[in-house]
């Protein structure tokens, strides 16, 4: 009411004359006006049938109103609502009410043209919000006359049909679509329900119903393509589902599979019956507490694949192999697999675990530290590039060609070379690594073809194997290969060609079957165009070529390789960090990452032997890093390369690092988390005094 009603009219009281009601009902040229009492309650109502039937009976101008209104008068209050003043509007006879609030006091007036304004507005609100829908909705519809003539087609029409709405307008619906008749909606009232037909050329299924009585009709459409093609994926999924469920039932080992969240969504019969439950006492259960001891909730936080572990459960020994579920760059689930049946073949697995470890031990006690062989499952990442990176390499594996990895330092290329080695069918043969820049440019050819006895003063007594040598029958990595000198370079390559070599200091030739791996953080091709870099030599190595993504193209994988760091950094460390803080997040994903996974650990490592609680905080990261908390989520006004971002980086930080310590040197590499020896470098390297 209070939307609908005239506000600010004038306030007759009983003492006022009718002279002044006239003039008042004249000024505001309205039929009534309230008449209210000294505390501007509402006591009556002066229309001008009162002014009429006063003047009638003979009374002055300027005789008081007292006697002259009515005190019967129709009362609305303010905040009644437009359904309910439409039935009283609808009721009463009167033309004029008088709004009110809840005290009485009168706040306007409501007459019947106020009324029809009010409906004139909403049905133009009412015809906007059914244009609105009408045009937005996503079947097609065509409204026709009680002449069977096309009044509308919405946009989702035309767009079904290929038809505009001005071109069919007006038309007999019967001579633009003659396939389809409208007679028994129009004459009868019908309702028309899944008629399928051909409209302009195309198949679609309505629903056809009458407007008001004889008054026209509408038609709303949709194409069967759209239902056949969703259908279709339906069906597909459906019998993907059931394909999924057959193949999972056929195992006799036990499979499971858990969300995001560690919750089951799917088990097997086997699983069933291996966790003595039915189906429906396992679905949607948190997975550790059905599992003891289970570590699919690891593989959810990083990513990282399990094959053939032994694990305990229940007291007995099994094999488990856990794998990540990953959809755009996310984890979304994860599949687990127990082994329990044919227990004997778990036994003899336990009882050679029990011999490697015995073998293990002996190895460590006679070499110092070991560790387990890098396999693509070990190398973690969610990215969809690196991802499609590994497939490729672990297909590459196979074969025999030469491999080239480049890319960023500190991106991986050592992890992917023995990954690919662990893949090959040279797994069993040696895999042996050689850092073309840290070996002496004098010692170069000796380190990689070995030499003869008395090939030159101080050779050891019956010669030495080169690297080559060591490598016959498996993998000879080459790191750094961009450092390699020019001399070596031509050696390298006619060791590629023959596959034979001579020693230092002997004649004869020795034939080598080594595969060759190289890797360089260089731009080769730059080196091949200055004369540094045999060209020959790097189309011999270039065969098959892998670039490893650096760390800022993935920064989905920062998070899983955190997870995997505060791992191991828990065992190696002995403390127990859960996670991270989300200050912390926001600061790791937005960091840019010049050094790639090399500086992550390293960040992970300094953050963990700083942390006094369960979780990494701001204050556990390196100074720089909390330096930059302000700028992580701008975008870079320009694209850095590795080297030249760190230098920038670097500097920047020693300088504000020296000013907030006043120079002292002790205090910035503590701040900064960096040993004394580094950091006189890296001022000698930046001219920092």
């Amino acid at each position: 009411m209070s939307d609908m009603m005239t506000r600010d009219v004038p306030l007759l009281h009983p003492k006022d004359n009718l002279g002044q009601g006239v003039a008042l009902l004249r000024w505001t040229k309205l039929d009534a006006l309230p008449v209210v009492d000294e505390d501007g309650l509402l006591i009556g109502i002066f229309t001008k049938a009162n002014v009429l039937d006063a003047f009638l009976a003979g009374a002055e101008s300027s005789e008081a109103i007292q006697q002259h209104f009515n005190r019967q008068v129709v009362t609305v209050e303010a905040n009644t609502p437009y359904w309910e003043v439409e039935q009283r509007v609808k009721q009463s006879s009167v033309g004029t009410g008088v709004v009110v609030d809840k005290e009485g006091k009168a706040l306007g007036i409501f007459t019947k043209v106020d009324m029809i304004m009010a409906l004139f507005q909403e049905a133009e609100q009412l015809a906007v919000e059914l244009n609105t829908v009408y045009q937005a909705m996503p079947n097609g519809i065509i409204v026709v006359d009680r002449n069977n003539r096309i009044q509308q087609m919405n946009l989702s029409g035309e767009k079904i049909l290929d038809l505009k709405q001005e071109a069919i307008k007006g038309c007999l619906f019967g001579s633009v679509f003659p396939s389809l008749d409208l007679s028994g909606v129009l004459k009868q009232s019908q309702h028309l329900v899944g008629v399928q037909t051909q409209m302009n050329k195309v198949t679609v299924l309505c629903n056809i119903s009458p407007v008001g009585e004889v008054a026209g009709a509408v038609i709303v459409f949709q194409a069967l393509t759209d239902f056949d093609q969703v259908a279709q994926e339906l069906d597909a999924t459906k019998r993907l589902y059931e394909t999924l469920l057959t193949v999972t039932n056929i195992a006799y080992e036990a499979i499971f599979v858990v969300d995001d969240q560690g919750k089951i969504t799917l088990v097997n019969e086997a699983a069933c019956r291996f966790f003595g439950k039915r189906e429906k006492e396992l679905l949607q259960r948190p997975v550790d507490q059905v599992i003891e001891n289970t570590r699919i909730l690891r593989t959810l936080k990083t990513g990282m694949a399990e094959t053939n572990e032994i694990q305990v459960i229940n007291g007995r020994v099994y094999i488990v192999s856990r794998l990540p579920i990953v959809r755009q760059g996310k984890i979304i689930g994860a599949v687990g697999k127990i082994v329990f049946q044919k227990l004997e073949e778990v036994k003899d697995v336990a009882e050679r675990l029990a011999q490697m470890d015995h073998e293990l031990k002996f190895y460590k006690e006679k070499a110092g530290a070991a560790r387990l062989a890098v396999t693509f499952n070990q190398i973690v990442t969610v990215s969809q590039d690196m991802r499609c990176l590994k497939q490729g390499a672990e297909m590459a594996a196979r074969g025999n060609s030469t491999i080239m990895l480049t890319g960023e330092s500190g991106t991986g290329k050592e992890l992917f070379a023995e990954a690919i080695h662990q893949a090959s069918p040279r797994r069993k043969g040696p895999y042996v690594k050689v850092n073309c820049a840290a070996v002496p440019e004098n010692l170069l050819e000796s380190e990689f073809f070995g030499y003869a006895s008395g090939a030159f003063t101080g050779a050891q007594r019956g010669g030495k194997a080169g690297k080559f040598a060591i490598a016959n029958g498996g993998t000879l990595f080459l790191d750094e290969i961009g450092d390699m000198s020019f001399n070596l370079q031509s050696k390298l390559l006619r060791v590629l060609e023959d596959k034979s070599f001579e020693p230092v200091g002997s004649n004869e030739s020795i034939k080598v079957d080594v595969r060759i791996i190289a890797a360089t953080n260089k731009d080769l091709i730059r080196k091949v165009e200055c004369g540094d870099f045999r060209s020959d030599l790097y189309y011999r190595l270039n065969v098959i070529h892998f670039h490893i993504i650096p760390m800022c193209d993935r920064l989905e994988d920062v998070i899983p390789l955190v997870h995997v760091f505060l791992e191991r950094l828990n065992q190696d460390f002995g403390k127990q960090i859960t996670g991270i803080s989300p200050d912390v997040l926001k600061i790791l994903v937005g960091h840019r990452w010049p050094g790639n996974v090399r500086e992550l650990k390293n960040v992970i490592e300094r953050a963990v032997n700083f942390a006094s609680g369960e979780m990494l905080e701001l204050e556990d990261l390196p100074f720089y890093l909390r330096e930059q908390k302000l700028e992580v989520s701008l975008p870079s006004a320009k694209v850095w390369n590795l080297e030249n971002a760190h230098e920038h980086l670097d500097k920047e930080t020693l300088e504000k690092a020296l000013l907030k310590m006043k120079g002292n040197k002790s205090e910035v590499a503590r701040l900064l988390g960096i040993s004394r020896s580094w950091l006189y470098e890296k001022m000698r390297r930046y001219d920092i005094h």
